[in-house]
Order: structure tokens, then C-alpha cells, then sequence
């Protein structure tokens, strides 16, 4: 088993796979409906307004830090697991991204260079580039987690 052949309600990744630990978010791909609302909820929450009839106006467009996407037949969710050995960590070049002391991996914007080597390490394919800089799930810098909120569905279960 490898790092993309996660079981349903399976925390961890499989054997062999030193760069994985208990994601923060555990997803339960038989609940999702694929609504998308954890992906609205993430880019709200991170958006200038916070409104969503403002946001849509906003430049550059807010984004979520998370996606369900589809594929072999079923459904995942694309977002940072915060690695025990992060691979983003270890290939900055400019040390914008750290992993602090209760495990939570992130970026420093303003520090980032935008060298894209983050995102070509991240074996769950969670960094994004935008306008030159690295974003990904910063767990909602520690507030109640958006994603999580919207789902009605209990795909999404933060602990």
C-alpha cells in the first residue's frame, strides 16, 4: 500500500510510507456527496471579505486550500496531512515553510520565493502556487476549521 491507497476511515498511511502521520482532518469518502462545500468554506475563510457576494469579485479569486476530486472509482480529499517528516520542510530553499511544535506544517507567504520545489515534494499533491507563492491548509491558523463546519454530511471529522 502507498501513500494514495488510504482505506476508508484509515488515519494513517500504509507501510513503507515514513513522510505520513494521522491526517488532522479524516475524511469518510461514503459520506461525501462531492457538494464542494468544504472548498467554498476553505476559500471564504480565506478570503478578504469573508462574504461570499464580495468574494466572487475579489482579486485575485480566493482558493481553497483543500479539493475533493474523484478518481478510481471513488472519491479523496487533496489537503496537507502535516507530515511527521515533511518533504516541503526539507526542500525549502528559503525556510518558509516550518513544522512547529504540536505538528503543524506552514508557510511563511512573505518569506516564500516561489520556487515551486515544495510542491514537486509534497507527495499528496496539497501546495498550490498563487501569484508566485506557496499556500496550502494552515488548519484555519487554529480557529474552528471551515471545511469541517460546512459539512453536513460528516465526510469531514476534525481529531
Amino acid at each position: 500500500m502507498n501513500c494514495f491507497e488510504w482505506e476508508e476511515e484509515q488515519l494513517q498511511c500504509g507501510e513503507g510510507c515514513d513522510a505520513c502521520i494521522d491526517s488532522r482532518v479524516r475524511f469518510i469518502p461514503k459520506n461525501c456527496m462531492a457538494c464542494k462545500s468544504c472548498e467554498l468554506a476553505c476559500a471564504l475563510r480565506h478570503s478578504a471579505s469573508g462574504d461570499i457576494n464580495t468574494a466572487i469579485y475579489e482579486y485575485p479569486r480566493p482558493l481553497s486550500r483543500l479539493s475533493i476530486v474523484h478518481g478510481h472509482g471513488k472519491l479523496h480529499l487533496i489537503t496537507c496531512v502535516h507530515c511527521k517528516l515533511p518533504k516541503c520542510v526539507e526542500v525549502c530553499k528559503a525556510s518558509a515553510i516550518t513544522k512547529d511544535g504540536d505538528g503543524v506544517v506552514t508557510i511563511d507567504g512573505e518569506s516564500c520565493i516561489g520556487c515551486l520545489e515544495c510542491v514537486e515534494a509534497c507527495p499528496f499533491g496539497a501546495i498550490q502556487i498563487r501569484d508566485h507563492e506557496a499556500v496550502k491548509c494552515d488548519l484555519c491558523s487554529g480557529a474552528a476549521l471551515s471545511c469541517v463546519l460546512a459539512c453536513k454530511c460528516g465526510a469531514l471529522i476534525y481529531g
